[in-house]
């Protein structure tokens, strides 16, 4: 949320009962890097590409015009210098041609991984995959993953289905070799 003062942000926090979140799920295109730090521990280097922003801004529209026609009465983005719209002040697209002057760098937008998808792959070999097609783990005996890290690529949709069915299989699998 914005910041816009104490008043303003206790009045959201006591409208949280009557508040309703998206996610906006993007494919992105362009890569960071993790590194280990020196006190051994991971640094996650990463700047949103003007490609994936661009991408980021379309969802952040669609959702707007979804809840917008939906009924909404007030909504706003995660920009932190975002303003809220009030369905009878103001346009939705006003709203929208707003949210798009304002950046997607770190401190300008809240930004989280709903999902982290294709980051532990499954496949046939150490080489290409963190482990293999039941989900064991090649390097850690009896570590099994079963979520949406198995995947070979964000798919650029909510995964719940398909996360369900990997699980499924390899529980199925563990449950059968023990």
């Amino acid at each position: 949320m914005s910041w816009t003062g104490a008043q303003a942000h206790l009045d959201q926090m006591r409208s949280l009962p009557n508040l309703s979140g998206v996610g906006i799920i993007t494919r992105d295109r362009d890569s960071g890097q993790v590194k280990v730090g020196s006190d051994r521990e991971p640094v996650v280097h990463h700047r949103i590409s003007a490609y994936d922003a661009a991408h980021m801004r379309t969802g952040i529209e669609g959702a707007a015009r979804i809840v917008e026609a939906a009924g909404a009465r007030k909504l706003f983005s995660g920009h932190q210098r975002g303003r809220i719209w009030e369905r009878g002040r103001g346009s939705i697209d006003d709203f929208i041609r707003h949210t798009n002057t304002l950046g997607t760098a770190p401190g300008q937008i809240a930004m989280a991984a709903l999902h982290i998808m294709g980051a532990a792959r499954m496949g046939g070999g150490r080489a290409t995959s963190a482990a293999g097609p039941d989900g064991a783990t090649w390097e850690v005996p009896n570590l099994v993953i079963a979520d949406a890290s198995t995947f070979p690529a964000s798919s650029g949709v909510n995964p719940m289905i398909s996360v369900e069915a990997i699980a499924y299989m390899n529980a199925q699998r563990l449950a059968a070799g023990l």
